[in-house]
């Protein structure tokens, strides 16, 4: 289901905010926000990720040149397109409203026809933009793509060795994710061990959890190195790297458990989960056991958009989770564990 798209208009003019979102709705079919202040605008903004925003020039401070400069200066709204509307139709302004970076100057008195022209061009010339990125992006998939088959020429039958040269690989494009990798390989082990999963299957396991991440080699680094909040649009985008770490290493000749971990490791015990909404029994065991070290790796160490909790709330976590997230069973395993961990200091 497509994305309504989502336009935020600013102004302190309570009447004219509302009969020009009214308006706009109208005419183009549009989820409108309303801002009657610069504070709230770059609030919604932040929180709401709209795909243009429409702003008043003159305003109590925070004004719209403010609002520009705050909101550019933010990598999580600094690529929204811009339009200021103004009564002061001077060069001057407009000149500086521009360089600031605003993708248009629309003085009032506006014809609504003309506005909504360049709304759309606007949007299109946005999406223009992105879906070239998404070309640029599978061109670099291509190349990653003729690396990685000079890597099996290189390895050979040695899975080992071509795990760990892909994991290098992606440090390239994410140093962060590879070390969450690595630190998730031992705990994957230890848990699948508590599990009773016998030897030759443990090392399934430990590749599966090394190259779990190993498809966010193809999400652009817009996405997988924005150190704010996503928006829903950019989740999805995130959300296909199981799919596309699948389509990576299944051409590999690794066991089939490994690329069942790399595909299912977000699955959901109660069928929430992604890519393809596997519940219970039915998500493969390699997958239920590295999910919650996934989880639990990620809560207890510290990311660029929030600190590392205690270890005590991400246990309650983990344990409020059992049943809904994780397998009930796996995660009384996975808990003592921990508990050993911490008795043994």
């Amino acid at each position: 289901m497509l994305e309504t798209t989502r336009l935020l208009v600013i102004d302190d003019d309570k009447a004219l905010l509302v009969g020009l979102a009214e308006t706009i709705k109208r005419e183009g079919s549009f989820e409108v926000l309303v801002a009657d202040n610069g504070s709230l605008g770059i609030q919604l903004a932040n929180e709401k990720q709209p795909h243009l925003i429409i702003c008043d020039v003159m305003m109590p401070p925070p004004n719209g040149w403010m609002i520009l400069k705050t909101l550019s200066q933010n990598p999580s709204t600094a690529a929204i397109p811009f339009i200021f509307l103004s009564a002061r139709a001077n060069g001057y302004d407009k000149v500086n409203g521009l360089s600031l970076g605003a993708d248009d100057y629309i003085t009032k008195p506006f014809r609504i026809e003309e506005l909504m022209v360049r709304i759309h061009a606007i949007l299109r010339r946005k999406s223009i933009t992105e879906q070239g990125e998404r070309l640029k992006n599978k061109d670099e998939i291509q190349s990653l793509s003729e690396k990685i088959q000079e890597l099996i020429r290189t390895f050979s039958s040695n899975h080992d060795g071509l795990a760990e040269a892909m994991a290098q690989m992606l440090s390239l494009r994410d140093s962060e994710t590879e070390e969450h990798a690595r630190r998730v390989v031992e705990l994957s082990v230890s848990l699948a061990q508590e599990m009773g999963i016998s030897d030759p299957e443990l090392n399934h396991i430990r590749l599966g959890a090394l190259l779990h991440d190993v498809g966010k080699i193809g999400i652009p680094d817009s996405i997988l190195l924005k150190p704010g909040a996503l928006t829903d649009e950019e989740r999805k985008v995130m959300m296909t790297h199981s799919t596309l770490g699948r389509q990576i290493i299944q051409p590999l000749g690794l066991p089939f458990a490994v690329v069942e971990l790399v595909h299912h490791h977000h699955e959901r015990w109660d069928g929430n989960g992604y890519p393809d909404k596997l519940s219970g029994e039915s998500i493969p065991l390699p997958a239920r056991i590295f999910a919650i070290v996934d989880v639990w790796d990620a809560l207890i160490n510290e990311r660029t958009y929030r600190p590392a909790w205690p270890h005590e709330k991400a246990m309650a976590y983990i344990a409020e989770q059992s049943g809904k997230h994780f397998d009930p069973v796996i995660t009384e395993k996975f808990r003592s564990i921990i508990e050993r961990e911490k008795q043994k200091g």
